[in-house]
Parts: structure tokens; sequence; C-alpha cells
């Protein structure tokens, strides 16, 4: 009886090492360059063709986005923050490779960083857009860790 419960469990601990672990508590920041190529279908939104910065926090779940001139152009609030707005809350995923950011329940922040290509797509609204192109915004571009 001793035997198959070690077995299982022994199987059981391979599996876990060979899932995408989370990372601990960081900071992770990345300098990102557009790409020429088109969005993926079913983007939409204006598309943001200058450098960015993108400031990942993994312990206070923020994400923020600058331009070269070090001008914040998306941020994510706190939750406690915009509590009133249908239970903002944004979900972080961290792993090993890929870095994943959206807002629940709530459209108008999302993207994701592949951490070995360094690939970056990701969407924003914008406050100060005043028409269709430019009320939301999209990037797509490289990144590479700082």
């Amino acid at each position: 009886m001793k035997k198959p419960f070690a077995t299982s469990f022994a199987l059981a601990a391979l599996i876990g090492l060979l899932l995408p672990s989370p990372v601990s508590a960081a900071t992770f920041t990345f300098v990102c360059d557009p790409v020429a190529e088109p969005s993926p279908a079913g983007w939409f939104g204006g598309p943001w063709s200058a450098p960015l910065r993108v400031v990942v926090d993994s312990s206070a779940r923020t994400v923020e986005i600058f331009d070269r001139d070090n001008v914040a152009v998306a941020v994510t609030a706190r939750p406690a923050r915009l509590s009133s707005l249908n239970n903002y809350q944004l979900d972080i995923v961290i792993t090993d490779y890929v870095i994943n950011w959206g807002v629940i329940e709530m459209w108008g922040f999302s993207g994701y960083i592949d951490r070995k290509s360094g690939r970056l797509d990701m969407i924003w609204s914008n406050s100060s857009g005043f028409n269709p192109e430019t009320s939301s915004r999209q990037f797509h571009g490289t990144c590479r860790e700082r």
C-alpha cells in the first residue's frame, strides 16, 4: 500500500516541476521598440509607433507604460482606488515564460510580454483620446529587459 502512494507522490512532484513556476516578487523593466508588421486580427484602436518603457511591479501588482520622455502613457491604478468601478481588479500573471496583465470585468488595459522572444502586445484606453482612432491605443513590439 505504501509503494503506490510513494510512486504517485513522486509523479505529482515531477509534474509540479515541469509546470511554469510563478516568479517571486520583483520589479521588471522592459524597453520596447515597435514592429512594422500589422496588428493581430481583432485588435482595435490607433497604433502607437514610438518606443515605450514598461514597468511591471509584481508585489504592488501594477503595470506602468512610459514614453521616451518618461511621461506616463498608461498606468494601472490600485484596486482600492477604483473599487467603485465594478470591483476593478488587475490580474497579473508572471512566470518564467510570460508576463500577462489585464483588467477583470472591464476593458481598457491589457497585454503580455513573451519573456523568451521579447514580443509585446498591449492595448490601453487613452483618456485624452477624441475619436475612435485615439480613444484607445495598441502597441506591438519587441522588448529587452533592463
